[in-house]
């Protein structure tokens, strides 16, 4: 035989024993049982889960097409959702060539049905994680083409907290081996929708621990969008990245919607950030927020250690007006405080302090301008904020307020709804405090000194109020009190036939100790006040359980002598709303004050003379000092 026909004869059987070969590699292949415990296996190796398939089928023309129906693949043993995915209809093209050597490499996929289960656990593991030891095989996906509609995206948080989203529309188109895949598709919920499209050059490492790829996001709802550029995380755990995220926003009505918040914010907003991560260490700076009038800067890094997230920043913001920027980010306006109540019984943000487990914080934050909600201003507020799981500590804030200074420590912890306060305020103004607060009560001067060491604990400020412990003491400088009604007020108590001007009162000084147990100060000579014209020193209480105060005490002259309603009564007595109390004469002392205005016509007064000029002559000790001498504090705590 000629050497020729040899060489042709052994290309003949060469092509035979192929034949035959991927014959039998196709019979294999199309066979649905092989076909299903290839599938399961290979999910099993790669993911730990198990797979059931109702349906599965292979056509070879034109193009090898796999199909699969009633798809669904399980949840770890913790998750409450039997499932982490179905669909009804699975339908992926395959490359020829590897499945002639027994390879499944998926080029195209459509998912009709689809419903996604995600779930975090209590300690942080997710349903959708990859077993350590394990990553994505992305050898077996050379996708040019994706397509999913109606597809169901169901996620329940760490605290059991379930939120559902519609996968409207999902499309993607690449190149082989995973690169440049560009995409897009719209999540709706309720009535609202989220439009997001994207690029990504390199998809092959997806999966890998520090795999990134070069990319760009943007997630569009509404007037609100977000754009992230830069090196995009590629592995679920986020190991490293490289983005710059900006936010761009007129209205956050839509997107407001579309977390179901029920608030609108009326101003836009203008956000910037650069993120980066390496080695389990993210960092981010060149933080810029500007919300209407507030406008804030900051960095800092975070990390997670032995299941603990640990966080160091700093921020600053220029002014913030507390009330305002509630209202700009959407939060409805406080009630109206009920009539008389100075406290409101809202509840506070407890719930969302004590949810936080696991974390230690720590923030360096600065305001040039903080405005409370009162309206009162602070300058160059400080504060170094600590956060250990529920409890946030402040162990020293600081700034100038209302011409002297603020300092003090704070501690909260969450799920206790509990609160420590040291508070101390030097040579602040008592009028500047009124005028800020909008209080029509004219004050010129009255510098304060507050020293305040109290704990209590409840879920709103009028719980906290109602359950302080601890003394607050108040001390008040010289003051000029412009009002007609109160010039008037001491004009009665203390000299018909003096001369002061009745449109005002020039305070010399007030002091309060203020013993609180359980929101209740009580005891002898706890509030103490004087004047050019008169003095006072009273003794009872102020409750903050009811918000009222009950005080009672008597009025005496300085100098000279005169005659008012305070030589006809024993006592007067300041009662009523904490908020507006009243002074009135005390009703036990009616009967004495009768016959004392009895005995004066009938002597010509010449018993009241004599005692104003006795009063004047020998003034009682200094009210402002009697309430912290020490025998007045010993009777305050026999009481």
């Amino acid at each position: 035989m000629r050497r020729w026909h040899k060489v042709l004869l052994s290309v003949v059987v060469l092509l035979l024993v192929l034949a035959a070969a991927g014959g039998y590699a196709l019979q294999r292949l199309t066979d649905s049982t092989h076909l299903t415990e290839l599938a399961r296996s290979s999910l099993k190796q790669n993911w730990n889960r198990d797979l059931t398939i109702g349906g599965l089928s292979l056509d070879l023309l034109p193009y090898p097409r796999l199909r699969a129906s009633d798809v669904r693949i399980s949840n770890p043993d913790w998750a409450q959702d039997k499932y982490a995915l179905q669909a009804e209809d699975i339908r992926a093209r395959l490359a020829l060539a590897p499945l002639l050597r027994g390879d499944v490499v998926v080029e195209g996929l459509l998912i009709n049905g689809l419903t996604l289960n995600l779930e975090v656990a209590a300690d942080g593991r997710r349903s959708w994680d990859l077993p350590v030891t394990r990553k994505l095989r992305t050898s077996q996906f050379d996708l040019l083409a994706l397509r999913a509609d109606v597809s169901k995206i169901n996620f329940r948080s760490a605290h059991q907290e379930s939120k559902s989203w519609q996968l409207d529309t999902l499309r993607a188109k690449g190149s082989s081996g995973l690169r440049n895949l560009v995409f897009n598709g719209r999540l709706v919920r309720a009535q609202y929708t989220v439009q997001f499209n994207g690029q990504l050059d390199d998809l092959s490492g997806m999966g890998t621990p520090g795999a990134v790829s070069k990319g760009v996001l943007t997630v569009q709802s509404g007037q609100a969008q977000a754009t992230v550029t830069g090196q995009l995380p590629l592995d679920s755990a986020l190991q490293a990245y490289d983005v710059a995220l900006a936010v761009e926003a007129e209205s956050l009505k839509e997107l407001y919607g579309y977390l179901q918040i029920d608030r609108t914010s009326p101003v836009p907003l203008q956000a910037s950030v650069k993120l980066q991560a390496s080695e389990q260490q993210h960092v981010f700076k060149d933080l810029k927020l500007q919300l209407g009038k507030l406008n804030l800067s900051g960095a800092g890094q975070w990390s997670k250690q032995n299941g603990r997230t640990k966080l160091n920043a700093s921020l600053h913001a220029d002014h913030i007006d507390m009330k305002q920027t509630f209202l700009d980010i959407g939060q409805p306006p406080l009630a109206e405080k009920k009539e008389g109540e100075l406290f409101r019984d809202k509840p506070l943000a407890w719930p969302l302090l004590a949810q936080a487990n696991n974390i230690d914080a720590r923030v360096a934050a600065a305001i040039d301008n903080l405005k409370l909600r009162s309206g009162v201003e602070v300058e160059g507020a400080q504060a170094d904020l600590r956060l250990h799981d529920d409890t946030l500590t402040l162990p020293e804030f600081s700034g100038k307020l209302l011409g002297g200074s603020v300092h003090g420590d704070i501690v909260l912890e969450g799920k206790k709804q509990a609160v420590k306060l040291n508070l101390q305020l030097n040579d602040t103004s008592l009028g500047a405090m009124l005028k800020a607060s909008g209080k029509e009560l004219v004050v010129n001067g009255g510098a304060m000194k507050v020293d305040a060491k109290v704990t209590t604990h409840g879920s709103s400020m009028k719980d906290l109020a109602a359950g302080l412990n601890g003394p607050v003491e108040i001390r008040i400088g010289s003051a000029q009190i412009l009002s007609p009604a109160a010039g008037q007020a001491e004009f009665w108590l203390t000299g018909l036939f003096s001369s002061k001007d009745s449109k005002r009162i020039d305070m010399a000084c007030a002091s309060g100790r203020l013993p609180f147990v359980a929101g209740v100060a009580k005891g002898v000579g706890i509030v103490g006040a004087r004047s050019d014209a008169s003095q006072l020193l009273t003794s009872g209480q102020v409750n903050l359980q009811n918000q009222t105060v009950d005080l009672r005490g008597k009025v005496r002259v300085r100098s000279g002598f005169s005659l008012g309603i305070s030589n006809f009564s024993d006592e007067v007595k300041i009662v009523g709303a904490l908020g507006k109390p009243e002074l009135k004469l005390d009703e036990s002392g009616a009967l004495g004050a009768i016959a004392r205005i009895g005995a004066a016509i009938l002597t010509s007064g010449v018993s009241i003379v004599a005692t104003s000029i006795w009063d004047g002559a020998n003034p009682k000790s200094d009210p402002c000092q009697v309430v912290f001498s020490s025998r007045a504090a010993k009777k305050q705590q026999s009481r």
